[in-house]
Order: structure tokens, then sequence, then C-alpha cells
């Protein structure tokens, strides 16, 4: 593991020696130290047993240049409405294709290379360990050059969502994009992360850090669309203090092989998370969702929803993990992971799974697994509606919970776009919510 460790130094060295406050150096060697330690995911992990990293391993780590198109970012920001927006091509900040606009007082925004030293960045930007728990986070820290910082001052509510797109767009390079999220007390904040087709053979190792402070509410969307040749390794931590409320409402339609580390820590009393997910896989596609929810404090409650759309020869994993600390009294959390197999060659894995160290709690856990309806569809197909419109239908009927829980128009209409791609027929028209 020595030579990998030298290996990727020597490769990522920009990033390893980035200019940077001494703090962040030292938390980039703790985070070498700790890939040192983990080394890469093999199956004998119980975590990885069922994702194969060695296609990852083999293929090689480059560096990204900072060279790149971003007109893919400019298509997508069309149909996502008025948004603050930050684009990053290879992992680099891309002031050209960005569009910030006007900003309340309060609010900063922009990328964490042009604001190394404020001294805000301290307490949150790789402070929280998660380095020492997924090999692909500390690989992230330890050489990420560049990424987004949004900080919103105590009661202040920001208006408009904050839009941030990235696509890796050179063959064969990985890169590191970086998110940092910070709601001081009474905050509230809509933030759209954005993983774009590059076009290239590529691997994108993305870590979003979440930090809300007392009665502070983040609501944040994740849309994974890389192109069908690249992988994405992402991470993202949430960590809600009191009376917090924080939503992840995730979307993952392209990648040949995608994998998201969610990580929600209730932190004080009375907070609320929810993780939410849908998969939506053709042909060739593997998706892995990991959840950990840990409560940690009395009266928190949690939500996680995750649902998949399985088509031709392709595959999911769902692991999640509900943990009641020891004194966090009057939890309540739910749990739940469903998957539609639309052929008999779709494979999905589920693994739902409390871990309780307290009396006096609420919760559940529960997966499910089928096909369509052969009911449903016969009834439909009996009152003149085509195969495949019928099949389209149902498919919507099942993803539609999640679809409709987008509080944000523009974002649901634009999520609706992502499903019609993957169904059959024409039968969900523009006029559907």
């Amino acid at each position: 593991m020595q030579a990998a460790v030298v290996e990727h130094k020597s490769l990522f060295i920009q990033g390893f020696e980035a200019p940077g406050p001494h703090w962040l150096k030292e938390r980039r060697r703790a985070a070498i130290a700790a890939f040192e330690q983990q080394g890469y995911p093999d199956k004998r992990r119980e975590a990885w047993r069922n994702f194969n990293a060695q296609p990852l391993i083999d293929r090689g780590f480059q560096p990204a240049s900072a060279e790149g198109g971003a007109d893919a970012a400019l298509a997508a920001a069309a149909q996502l409405g008025d948004c603050h927006r930050l684009v990053f091509v290879n992992g680099r900040f891309q002031a050209a294709a960005s569009d910030v606009g006007e900003l309340p007082e309060g609010v900063r925004l922009g990328s964490l290379a042009a604001n190394w030293e404020a001294h805000e960045l301290e307490a949150d930007l790789a402070a929280r360990g998660v380095e020492h728990e997924h090999p692909f986070a500390a690989l992230n820290t330890a050489f990420f050059t560049d990424g987004a910082w949004l900080r919103v001052a105590a009661n202040v509510q920001l208006g408009k969502p904050v839009l941030l797109q990235f696509i890796t767009s050179e063959a064969g390079a990985t890169a590191f994009p970086r998110v940092l999220v910070q709601a001081e007390q009474g905050a509230e904040l809509t933030v759209i992360e954005q993983h774009l087709d590059g076009g290239a053979d590529s691997l994108s190792c993305p870590v979003s850090e979440l930090v809300a402070a007392d009665n502070a509410r983040i609501e944040y969307y994740r849309l994974q669309e890389e192109g069908a040749a690249a992988d994405q390794m992402a991470v993202l931590t949430a960590d809600i203090a009191r009376d917090a409320r924080v939503s992840v409402q995730s979307l993952s339609s392209g990648a040949h092989r995608a994998r998201a580390d969610l990580y929600a820590r209730l932190n004080g009393e009375g907070g609320h998370a929810e993780l939410n997910g849908l998969y939506l896989l053709s042909d060739g596609q593997f998706s892995d969702f990991h959840s950990w929810m840990e409560h940690r404090k009395p009266h928190c409650t949690s939500a996680q929803m995750f649902k998949g759309v399985l088509d031709g020869k392709s595959e999911s994993v769902f692991d999640g993990l509900v943990k009641v600390s020891e004194g966090a009294v009057k939890t309540d959390a739910a749990q739940q992971n469903r998957n539609l197999l639309l052929t008999r060659r779709a494979l999905a894995h589920s693994n739902p799974r409390l871990e309780i160290y307290n009396d006096d709690v609420k919760c559940s856990h529960g997966s499910t697994t089928g096909e369509l309806d052969t009911e449903a569809l016969f009834y439909m197909r009996a009152r003149g509606i085509a195969a495949e419109d019928a099949r389209a239908l149902l498919i919507y009927a099942f993803a539609a919970e999640l679809l409709e829980a987008i509080r944000l128009e523009p974002l649901r209409r634009y999520a609706l776009s992502l499903l019609r791609r993957k169904l059959p027929g024409d039968v969900l028209g523009e006029e559907m919510p």
C-alpha cells in the first residue's frame, strides 16, 4: 500500500501541495495516512462485499487538466430555473461559465481555492473524520484542488437555489470535486449538486459536507448524470444540530458504475434528517447506495426512502444502517428500500439494518423487490392503452413518490425528463407534474 500512496502523491502532487493554510495541509497528510491504513476496498469488507472496486484500481488514476468545455452545464442550467450557479470542469472552478448573481447580505458563495484563508473553513472542511471510514474520501481530501463553498449567516433565508455543476471531460482522468455547505443558526437554503456527462471515460470522486447549526434548514439535491463510460464514487456527510433539518434527495441515472455513501449525524436534540434516493438503471449499469443514519441525541427523527428501477442486465445495491446511540431516547426512525425489476436479468441487493442501544424508541425498516403488476398491465391493455405506455405509467407510479417530493418545480420537471428517457412509449408528456 505504501507504493500506492507514493504513486498517488506523485501523480496528484499539485493537489497535495496546493496553496492553503497550515491546518488544511495537516488534514491532507492525515488523509494520506488514513488511506494508507485502509487501502483500496475489496469484497472482504462488509461494506464493499457487493462492489467490485478492482476495475477502478486497474484503470489507474490520472489527474485531470483544467481544460474542458462547459456546454453541458449551460444546457442543463437553462432547464433548472433561476439559480446562483457555479461550474467546475475537471474539478476546477470555471468563472466564465458560472453565474453567481447578486447574493443577499450574509451569504458567501465561491470557489474554495479563492478562499483558502477564510477562517470559517477550518471548523468544517475535512474536519469530521470521514476519511478514516472511506478510502475514496481520503483520496479526495488529500488531492482536491478546488471546490464549492456556500456559507449562509444566521437567520438568513437564501431565496434562490444554488446550482453546483461538475463535469469531468478528460478521458482516463480522475477528478476530486469538493463541496462545503455551512448553514448558521436559523439559516435556510437550497442546493442542487449536479454531475453531468463530460463524454469521457473518467472517474469522479466527489465529497460533499453539509453542516446545519441550530434551527437551520438545508434542502439538498444530488443529480448524478455522468456518461455511460464514467464511474463515480461519491461521499456526502451531514452534521445536524439542535432542531435543525436536513433533507438530501438523490437521483442517479448515469455512469457505468456509481456509488454514493451518505452519512447523516443527528448531533442535537430535536434534529431531523431525510435521505431519499431514486436510481434509474439501464442495461449494464451498476448503482450502490450506502447510508449511515446516526441518532446521537434524544427526540430526533429521520426518514429514508430509496427506490430503484432496473432494466436489462443492471444491478443495484442498497445498504442502510440506522444507529440509535445510548441515551438517544424518543428516536423515531424509518427506512425503506423498494426495487422494481423490469427484466429477469436485473439484480437488486437490499440490506436495511437497525442498530439500537436504547429503549423507548420507534424504529422501522423494510425492503421489497418485485416486477410490474401483471394484473394492472392487463387492465390497462384491456382499455386500449398500448403495452409500452402501460409499462411506462406503472413505472412512473412507482417513482412518483420521490419525484413529487421535489419542491422546486423546474427541478421536478427536469427529474421527470430524466425518468422519461429511461421509459418505453411516449405517454409521459410534458404536461405531467
